[in-house]
């Protein structure tokens, strides 16, 4: 396809950023403390290196906003961001919204195999839980990969995605907006970072949704 026209393609495309706004820590150079906004440990330390340029020191861990859960998360010495193919982490997803308290497999008879399963929930109560069966299930179909938005994916979830011979399927968590995409299926893409031995990598997830429900079958569906 010829760049204007893919050009032209995406401009028909609204792109929804699906990843939450992290704020660390910051020990600036003057020794203020500035304080972020996470339970978890996310610190940067300001420094002055040659030039002069300003840098920071990165002190965190690898579940911090919105990040992707990998076979290694799991499963000693298995596969890191650095070795899993990109075309995983990208493709057509279906969006899915849930109150009830438990996520069963018949609440999933429109995921296809290969899709991406966005899950969220408005979060007004209880966070629902993914069940073993209904992991099983996206585990056997296969899917590409789970993402989920105020939705428990737990240990069975864990265990059948992650731990998937042969052919894993990742798991992101902490996603944000995904109340703002109102069409039922998009193009997702949230690529880790190229960092060998990491378990997990923070993403930038975005969705493109089609400006138009009749577009939707045709553009993303590739």
């Amino acid at each position: 396809m010829p760049t204007s026209e893919l050009t032209d393609l995406f401009m028909n495309y609204k792109i929804i950023d699906l990843s939450v706004e992290v704020h660390p820590g910051v020990q600036k150079i003057d020794g203020n403390y500035h304080w972020g906004n996470q339970i978890r440990k996310f610190e940067i330390r300001q420094f002055i290196a040659p030039g002069p340029h300003f840098m920071y020191w990165v002190d965190t861990e690898t579940h911090v906003g919105t990040h992707v859960e990998l076979p290694a998360h799991i499963i000693e010495g298995s596969k890191s961001p650095t070795e899993m193919p990109l075309e995983i982490f990208m493709g057509k997803a279906i969006v899915l919204r849930f109150d009830s308290p438990l996520i069963t497999p018949s609440d999933l008879d429109k995921v296809e195999a290969g899709d991406i399963v966005l899950i969220w929930s408005p979060n007004g109560g209880r966070i629902p839980l993914i069940s073993a069966e209904s992991a099983k299930l996206l585990a056997e179909k296969p899917i590409k990969m789970l993402g989920v938005q105020n939705v428990a994916a737990g240990n069975d979830t864990h265990e059948a995605l992650l731990g998937k011979k042969n052919a894993p399927i990742p798991i992101i968590e902490e996603l944000a907006h995904l109340e703002e995409i109102k069409a039922e299926r998009v193009f997702f893409i949230g690529l880790p970072l190229r960092v060998a031995e990491l378990d997990s990598s923070w993403i930038r997830a975005i969705a493109l949704e089609p400006v138009t429900e009749e577009k939707l079958g045709s553009q993303t569906k590739v």
